[in-house]
């Protein structure tokens, strides 16, 4: 720390009055330099060391995720512990997160953001079929976590399922811009503002019983968030439907799994499984 102050006594008022002076400039260079070495034995040391802590952890979770999904059965149970002791802590786990998050957030009890990068890591290693004993070699050659995540590279099932959701999206658009319409009802509030060149009125509306619904309100403003978020999952209900009927009457599968195969899987599709 740089002390410079410079203190004047009034020989007429006895007052005391304190100036700060600047440093001179090869005083601070020389605190500068001292910081930077600071700064280097922090990262050959300490930070050098936390990370190959870091690292260890995150390796033995890696060998933990493998070795339960060789049975899809030991996973899902797993999971389902996991989420309840999450649960507990007051940590919730979102249906469509990875079923590798969870094992990540029950270990570490990390936020959102860490978690979202130990298991990008995770996957990436995963992918690339790097053998336990390789794991710590394998994120310091991608240059440390924050690297390494950025190689995780989308499954091709996942870039698929992707296009498929744009595709029926644009296909659930057009069908109601020209389906007819079930029934027409006058409702009182009714008036909609339409931003950002939205097409479609929303509804709050009460289930009662099988196909009947209670219309209550409207809702008074329609945003493109609203509009994209609603047809997005009117367009995941039709490929669902899609391939159920796909699927009907073929044999079940094995209860078989392998990392690679249920790394991007989701929660809700583990359960599902």
């Amino acid at each position: 720390m740089l002390d410079n102050t410079k203190v004047t006594i009034s020989a007429t008022t006895k007052a005391i009055e304190v100036k700060a002076v600047a440093p001179s400039t090869t005083a601070v260079i020389k605190r500068a330099n001292e910081l930077v070495k600071a700064r280097e034995k922090f990262e050959t040391e300490t930070l050098a060391r936390s990370n190959k802590e870091l690292y260890g952890i995150l390796s033995e979770v890696y060998d933990l995720f493998t070795n339960a999904s060789k049975d899809l059965a030991c996973l899902k149970e797993t999971v389902k512990e996991m989420k309840a002791g999450l649960l507990k802590r007051n940590v919730k786990v979102q249906s469509n997160s990875p079923a590798l998050t969870v094992f990540v957030r029950y270990i570490f009890n990390s936020d959102r953001k860490r978690a979202y990068n130990y298991t990008r890591t995770l996957m990436a290693a995963i992918q690339a079929n790097t053998p336990l004993n390789k794991f710590s070699e394998f994120i310091e050659s991608k240059g440390g976590v924050e690297e390494c995540k950025k190689n995780f590279v989308k499954k091709i099932e996942t870039v698929q399922k992707e296009l498929a959701i744009k595709e029926a999206t644009a296909e659930m658009t057009a069908t109601l811009q020209t389906m007819e319409a079930e029934e027409v009802v006058h409702m009182a509030d009714s008036s909609v503002h339409f931003s950002d060149g939205c097409d479609f009125v929303y509804v709050i509306a009460r289930q009662t019983a099988k196909d009947k619904l209670e219309l209550l309100r409207v809702i008074p403003k329609t945003t493109k968030a609203l509009e994209n978020s609603a047809i997005k999952e009117l367009a995941k209900d039709l490929i669902e439907k899609r391939a159920t009927a796909k699927d009907a009457g073929k044999a079940s599968k094995k209860d078989v799994a392998t990392a690679k195969a249920v790394s991007s899987m989701s929660v809700k599709q583990l359960e599902t499984a």
